[in-house]
């Protein structure tokens, strides 16, 4: 379990969940997506696993993403909002009715404790959500270790996360727009400020490119490239199970 009461919070905005990620990246976040699911993809993995996959956004990426290739991998979404669950097999639903898409299957449960066999998967991804299983979490090293064993040797891991700005002057403008900013609208969309103070100061206060490299590293991964987005304000890290 967490530390914080991410059921209760994700439970109540999960309707508005995808139009505030809209407004607070300018509809960045969609084009982010897309970058982490090519890198996830571009070693033709069979197996993927989309960590706290939420409403599903990354993985319906990457699932139209391996349509247009032409592979039919096997998806998995995990995470542990019911809630966030049904909205996701709501939108596959509804792009099933537009295009072919590959086997996705949703399953909720712990990422302290996922119900497969060890290196079952041959890349995972997790967007926008690990700080809610590293953050001022005791369970951090649980849920690394999990994400380490499920993973096949040489396996790649796909993070996309909020990042420490290296810029002092974006610094600034960044920590005020967290601050004061997202939380209140965020909370005004939604009805619940509690969640969006808490994604704010987890966002505000993570780690650097290099500080989550090192948190990964300590974990058994091979940090293999990285890249700086939204001016720092987001990193993409791209890992390799050793």
């Amino acid at each position: 379990m967490n530390d914080f009461p991410l059921h209760d919070f994700y439970g109540d905005i999960y309707t508005s969940y995808d139009r505030v990620n809209r407004i607070f990246t300018f509809g960045k976040d969609r084009a982010w997506r897309r970058k982490a699911a090519a890198e996830l993809l571009a070693n033709e993995p069979d197996r993927v696993l989309d960590l706290c996959t939420g409403t599903g956004d990354f993985i319906l990426e990457l699932a139209g993403q391996s349509a247009e290739s032409g592979r039919n991998i096997e998806l998995g979404g995990y995470d542990f909002s019911r809630e966030m669950l049904q909205e996701a097999e709501r939108k596959k639903g509804e792009l099933q009715k537009r295009k072919s898409l590959p086997d996705i299957s949703f399953k909720e449960g712990d990422a302290g404790a996922m119900p497969y066999e060890d290196g079952h998967f041959d890349a995972l991804g997790i967007t926008f959500g690990l700080r809610n299983l590293v953050y001022e979490n005791s369970n951090a090293k649980q849920h690394l270790s999990e994400i380490y064993r499920v993973l096949r040797p040489g396996g790649q891991f796909v993070v996309l996360e909020s990042s420490k700005p290296a810029s002092p002057l974006w610094t600034v403008f960044n920590s005020i727009y967290l601050r004061f900013f997202l939380p209140y609208l965020g909370g005004l969309i939604s009805g619940n400020l509690k969640a969006y103070k808490y994604l704010a100061n987890s966002s505000k206060n993570y780690y650097s490119i290099r500080e989550m490299e090192m948190i990964l590293e300590s974990a058994g991964f091979h940090a293999l490239r990285s890249r700086a987005l939204f001016l720092g304000s987001v990193m993409l890290l791209v890992l390799e199970k050793k």
